[in-house]
């Protein structure tokens, strides 16, 4: 029994239907595709991210023994 928010759905053809499938089947589709390029986006940056703080310590420790030698 289909609740009152998609009742209009049964005054729909069947070619109607489809459509509406097949449009959501597309938006769908566009989502993951978006959402597959965000996460790989994220990685890249967590990736820059955790390499420019090895770095920084890299450095940190550098400086460090550099003033222990002066």
């Amino acid at each position: 029994m289909p609740s009152d928010n998609y009742k209009h759905y049964l005054l729909l053809t069947k070619e109607d239907l489809i459509s509406i499938i097949e449009k959501k089947d597309t938006e769908i589709h566009n989502l993951l595709s978006k959402l597959k390029e965000t996460k790989e986006s994220r990685d890249k940056y967590r990736d820059y991210n955790q390499f420019h703080i090895e770095e920084i310590s890299r450095l940190d420790k550098i400086i460090g023994e550099y003033k222990k030698a002066k």
